[in-house]
């Protein structure tokens, strides 16, 4: 689940920031032929995400009054692939890091405050390392680190052993306002205590959505029903997407069975891409009781049900090749994304924010978000891979007031500022090929959700093991949840008991 090394990250902003200087001295840049009208140029976009922006801080106040900190340093512990949320050294032309770099500088103004950024290794072969160094931090009362860029899950093991605050009691925090994510916050709050935050101040929750990508041109020659239309009419669904993936699939080069050398409906890793099905299927791990307490609703009907109708369209077909090898390569994602862009596949599922690796890809190419469990599910739900970014700080601060104002307003400012020049020019315009992809992406973003159960996966014992099902071809859900629900429990009481102290 999370043996993933994330060295690549830094090759993969260094390819965004380098398309983006590129295109910036071009007057405009042509599409494919089927979409030549859907592209305007980059100074056009650029005024396009200002004016947006604009508007809205005219519009939503962070509610933060006018402070002077004197010149005091606020101390931010990144992971070092995780940059680009958090710091520039300059102003390079590159619209998201001009953006960063921007927000920094005004928010250091206007309180008169300086940014001490610390870059350590934080993927998930260092999360020993990173958790020890703020819990040494804090031992020592050293207060060297003041607001922690964390790996969501396993910062979380940091809610033992009282090293953190609970952000409800740091001032100027706007819970309800729009750059925090309110599902999360509901969900992550417990006996009034949240330990962690994410929303627009962490772009990774966007970066890092799952995602589907189809292959435009394959899907129109098969004769298939427009699925933009399917999913704003409600009707894309699991059942409705095996329909069509069932009817794609070719053995290539006639050897008689199927592997990475023929062609697929669906092509996808049995990991991270397995795991966002229970939060798009809306099978949570756990509910809030009238107590205001998660508890396990693994035993349900709608847990097990979701499963194994996940389970019958990854294993129950040759039209589905689910891959078990982990990614291990300097480009993790890229595993199974050959296969798509070699058209051995119709559809891929991927992170949306990678979209930027597919640019040269030679055939039209759409997005789309995972599908609803049924016709009757409210709305289409997204899941952020785990590595996305939870904010803390430690009970070492000296002085909350600063560090409430200052987070506080890095959030607001990266609402309306930072996440146009990601979201709209980076990712709706540019990587989009279609004004259709860039509807589906607004009903992706809108349906980023959480679930505490999940989200203390890792930390509770492996409260959700789809993944592991899959990848062993078990479809015995039930079995599994009678044999783990007990060691689960214990687990989840565990972790209660810090937010019931």
């Amino acid at each position: 689940m999370f043996n993933i090394k994330r060295n690549f990250y830094g090759k993969l902003i260094f390819l965004l920031v380098f398309i983006f200087v590129v295109q910036s001295f071009s007057a405009c840049s042509s599409k494919n032929s089927n979409n030549n009208n859907n592209e305007t140029n980059d100074g056009e976009n650029t005024t396009s995400a200002d004016s947006s922006a604009e508007t809205t801080e005219q519009a939503i106040s962070d509610d933060v009054p006018e402070l002077n900190f004197n010149g005091e340093t606020v101390s931010i512990l990144y992971r070092d692939y995780m940059q680009y949320e958090v710091t520039a050294e300059a102003e390079n032309g590159d619209v998201i890091n001009d953006a960063v770099y921007r927000r920094n500088a005004k928010i250091e103004d206007r309180f008169n405050i300086k940014f001490n950024m610390i870059s350590t290794k934080g993927a998930w072969d260092y999360k020993d390392d990173f958790e020890n160094k703020v819990k040494n931090s804090v031992s020592a009362g050293d207060n060297e680190f003041e607001i922690i860029d964390g790996y969501a899950a396993y910062i979380l093991e940091l809610t033992f052993g009282g090293y953190l605050n609970n952000w409800k009691d740091i001032p100027y925090i706007g819970f309800d306002k729009p750059w925090w994510n309110q599902n999360f916050i509901n969900e992550m709050t417990i006996n009034g205590k949240l330990y962690f935050l994410t929303g627009d101040l962490a772009l990774s929750t966007i970066w890092e959505s799952n995602a589907l990508f189809f292959n435009k041109v394959m899907w129109q020659n098969y004769g298939f029903e427009n699925p933009y239309n399917m999913v704003k009419a409600g009707k894309w669904t699991l059942d409705n997407m095996a329909q069509i993936t069932r009817q794609v699939s070719k053995d290539l080069n006639g050897d008689g069975k199927f592997d990475e050398s023929d062609l697929y409906g669906y092509v996808t890793d049995t990991y991270n891409q397995v795991d966002a099905y229970t939060i798009a299927l809306d099978a949570p791990v756990t509910a809030k009781g009238n107590d205001g307490l998660p508890q396990f609703i693994i035993d349900q009907p709608r847990y097990t049900e979701a499963f194994t109708k996940l389970y019958d369209f990854m294993r129950g077909d040759v039209s589905t090749f689910a891959g078990n090898k982990q990614p291990t390569s300097t480009d993790i994602y890229s595993m199974y994304r050959p296969m798509f862009q070699n058209q051995q596949a119709l559809i891929l599922a991927e992170y949306l924010g990678n979209s930027s690796q597919m640019r040269g890809f030679d055939f039209d190419f759409g997005i789309l978000p995972f599908p609803k469990y049924d016709e009757n599910q409210a709305e289409y739900k997204t899941m952020p891979q785990n590595g996305y970014t939870m904010f803390c700080t430690p009970v070492t601060i000296q002085n909350p007031e600063k560090i409430g104002a200052v987070t506080e307003a890095m959030a607001a400012e990266s609402y309306k500022t930072v996440l146009p020049a990601f979201y709209d020019v980076a990712l709706k315009t540019k990587y989009a090929r279609d004004d259709e992809s860039a509807e589906m992406i607004d009903i992706i973003r809108d349906g980023i959700s959480f679930n505490f159960g999940i989200e203390y996966a890792f930390t509770i014992g492996g409260s959700n093991n789809w993944r592991g099902l899959v990848t062993d071809k078990n479809s015995n859900i039930t079995s599994w949840v009678d044999k783990n629900l007990p060691k689960l429990q214990l687990g989840l009481e565990k972790v209660l008991a810090i937010y019931e102290q």
